[in-house]
């Protein structure tokens, strides 16, 4: 399908250096864009952090050298 889409001089040019940076038509480029703007997006999951020492114990938010190398070597 086609379709008139008026952009700002200065998007354009960049886009077209883009497209020809990437060895890819404009057309290309247009598509894989929009594709990007609205497909799905997967909702970020939060990655629990491990606990150092006794799982129920105070968590640590910044260890120390010191922590890490008695948490890895005893």
């Amino acid at each position: 399908m086609r379709t008139t889409v008026e952009l700002p001089d200065d998007l354009l040019c960049r886009a077209k250096k883009t497209a020809a940076m990437s060895g890819i038509s404009l057309k290309k480029l247009m598509i894989e864009a929009l594709e990007l703007r609205i497909s799905p997006r997967k909702a970020k999951s939060r990655l629990e952090l491990p606990s150092i020492g006794d799982p129920g114990g105070p968590k640590v938010a910044s260890p120390t050298r010191e922590q890490i190398d008695e948490a890895m070597f005893g």
